[in-house]
């Protein structure tokens, strides 16, 4: 017997699939008519082996209801809908109504005016509401035609009138067939997976015990054997109270209900065990039990805590990799790198490109966190919504998408280590009091969830807001704010050191012409000096990228001068007079007392110089859009 059987309710899908039988590869066999018609005979093909049934319309639905195996539905598509209702059109009828079962007239609705007709269209729940719906259209509205299942089509042709069956192209059984091996496969998939665990089963460190529903022990594996000291064949096939008398087990076993991380003290041992009730159409049928020691829980936290770190939450930078060594950058490394034997919290300052998350995983590579992960996220790319799940976690079915299980927050991932808080003063006040909470009460709860995990994470935060303006116009809680100020660090801009910039630019350019596999040389010693006069507002970022765009700029073999930096430096600043490298361009400024309103000036005639061109100006300067866009929409 074939593992797909196909129940074809009308000649045409009975005709294509004989054809498709051959070129398909698919074996499978075909029953012409309905369920009603040849039910002994669908039955005895399940009998022999059938596994999956493919029909369509109202005969699936019904299938779905007789019997307990998956049933595919052949679809129909816009082609299989358009030529039904030409065929109706062709034969001059203007009143035609579509209808049949709900599962074939999915958005059917769209192709009501597409055509010179009066369409009606009749979706029925049930396919036992189609023969009183069909004589209601006839009678009461007039229809001429009936466009849809057999059904639908042969109560028309009994009340006189045309009946056109809604045909499913080869295509459409094609599909279908598809989708049976694929089922097929997950089927055997699934009966493999079934063999792991027993394996699985065998060799766990976790406790197993399973009973029946009369509480007979049907599983005890050799973990269980030594938690509970009684060997397996003292208690396979009896009594749960006769072979493990101790008076809690048999209280948890008993119980109906589903219960986790249930405290027990058995033998002197502390274990926590987490039991399922095995409910069967709401009788119960037993219960399996997991049982593991207290230790070894704390074993296995380190253990999947540094499988987290072997996937990439590591800190790669270290102090040795900041470039610079101006003694404004000497300053600033020195006081990270006393910052790093604190365990206190550090908010870092400086504008984009100053290298704030190469410091604060330097401080984290430098503290005694070092072999704890390294959590990075960026709370402006984020909404509040979206933040709170990733940093919080959440509970399985919290919300549309939500990952069967749950999934652990970065708060979680960070126990032990260190989480990087990047654009702090971006999130709103209502977000600012739960991460308060958080770090006050050192425990975090996911979102949807009743229950709190405790954890250890030091935090590391980075702005270029001025937080304590924030906090006198009302945009940042004093509270949180101070909590999270215990440790600063001021990053001093590039073209407040511009010693770095030369220096920078050499390590840059080196590192690109092995990326880009170029050779390129240059004789003049002070070939990037030029570069000093250029004030780099996106700092080392937007310097890596113009250097960058220099090296691919330069043919394999030819000679980097300062004509050719000249050149790329007047392409920045907008000016024709390339040779000289001298700007004569200015931006004016209306002077504020606060900083933000006049950076705001600035980056909007940036963007009129580039002709509201924001991709380039985001690459020239070496900024995102998030952050361009909160520049550009600044309000006091």
């Amino acid at each position: 017997m074939n593992d797909i059987l196909i129940i074809a309710p009308y000649e045409t899908l009975v005709q294509q699939a004989e054809r498709m039988i051959e070129s398909s590869n698919i074996p499978y066999t075909i029953i012409p008519g309905n369920l009603k018609e040849n039910l002994d005979e669908i039955r005895t093909c399940i009998n022999h082996g059938a596994k999956i049934l493919i029909s369509r319309g109202g005969t699936a639905q019904a299938l779905r209801n007789a019997f307990d195996l998956p049933v595919i539905e052949i679809p129909v598509t816009s082609v299989d809908i358009l030529m039904a209702l030409s065929k109706a059109s062709e034969k001059g009828f203007k009143k035609i109504a579509f209808i049949t079962t709900l599962n074939i007239l999915f958005q059917a609705q769209h192709f009501k005016n597409i055509m010179d007709i009066d369409l009606q269209f009749m979706p029925c729940e049930d396919v036992n509401e189609i023969p009183a719906k069909v004589k209601h259209l006839i009678e009461d509205e007039g229809i001429e035609a009936v466009v849809g299942d057999v059904v639908a089509t042969q109560q028309a042709v009994d009340h006189g009138i045309y009946g056109c069956i809604l045909e499913s192209g080869a295509m459409s059984l094609q599909i279908a067939l598809n989708e049976a091996l694929t089922i097929l496969k997950s089927i055997e998939k699934e009966k493999a997976r079934l063999k792991q665990l027993e394996a699985i089963l065998n060799f766990t460190t976790e406790a197993v015990l399973t009973i029946d529903n009369n509480e007979k022990v049907i599983v005890y594996n050799e973990s269980a054997e030594r938690i509970f000291g009684v060997p397996i064949n003292q208690v396979l096939g009896k009594k749960l109270t006769e072979c493990l008398p101790e008076s809690q087990l048999n209280r948890v076993l008993s119980i109906h209900d589903e219960e986790k991380n249930i405290l027990l003290k058995i033998g002197g041992k502390k274990i926590v065990c987490n039991r399922v009730p095995i409910i069967i159409h709401g009788r119960f049928h037993g219960a399996v039990a997991i049982f593991q020691e207290i230790g070894e829980i704390q074993n296995l936290e380190m253990n999947i805590r540094t499988r987290l770190n072997e996937k990439g939450l590591v800190a790669k930078q270290t102090f040795n990799h900041i470039q610079g060594s101006s003694p404004e950058m000497l300053q600033c490394i020195y006081r990270a790198r006393q910052y790093a034997k604190s365990n206190g919290t550090v908010l870092i300052y400086g504008e984009t490109g100053t290298g704030k998350e190469i410091f604060a995983q330097s401080i984290h590579n430098e503290s005694k966190r070092a072999k704890g992960p390294f959590v990075s996220v960026n709370c402006a790319a984020l909404s509040e919504n979206l933040l709170e799940s990733e940093l919080f976690g959440y509970v399985e079915g919290t919300f549309t998408g939500a990952l069967k299980g749950g999934k652990m927050g970065l708060f979680e991932l960070a126990h032990g280590g260190t989480l990087f808080l990047d654009e702090l003063g971006e999130i709103s006040l209502n977000f600012q009091a739960k991460l308060l909470r958080v770090l006050q009460e050192k425990e975090v709860r996911r979102v949807g969830g009743d229950r709190v995990t405790p954890i250890d994470v030091r935090i590391i935060c980075a702005t270029n807001r001025d937080l304590r303006e924030e906090v006198r116009l009302g945009r940042f809680r004093e509270d949180l704010y101070y909590r999270l100020s215990v440790l600063e660090l001021q990053l001093i801009s590039l073209r407040q050191r511009k010693d770095d910039i030369v220096p920078m630019a050499i390590s840059f350019f080196k590192n690109e012409c092995i990326k880009e596999q170029k050779v390129l040389f240059y004789t003049q010693d002070q070939l990037f000096d030029c570069l000093k006069s250029y004030e780099w507002f996106g700092n080392a970022r937007e310097l890596q990228n113009f250097i960058e765009k220099l090296v691919i700029s330069v043919e394999e073999g030819e000679e980097l001068t300062q004509f050719k930096i000249y050149e790329l430096l007047a392409e920045k600043k907008g000016r024709l007079d390339a040779r000289s490298g001298q700007n004569q361009d200015q931006l004016h400024v209306t002077f504020s007392n606060q900083f933000e309103e006049m950076e705001n000036q600035l980056w909007k005639q940036l963007l009129e110089r580039y002709h509201g061109n924001k991709d380039r100006l985001c690459k020239d300067f070496g900024i995102s859009k998030t952050t361009l866009w909160r520049k550009l929409n600044f309000h006091k």
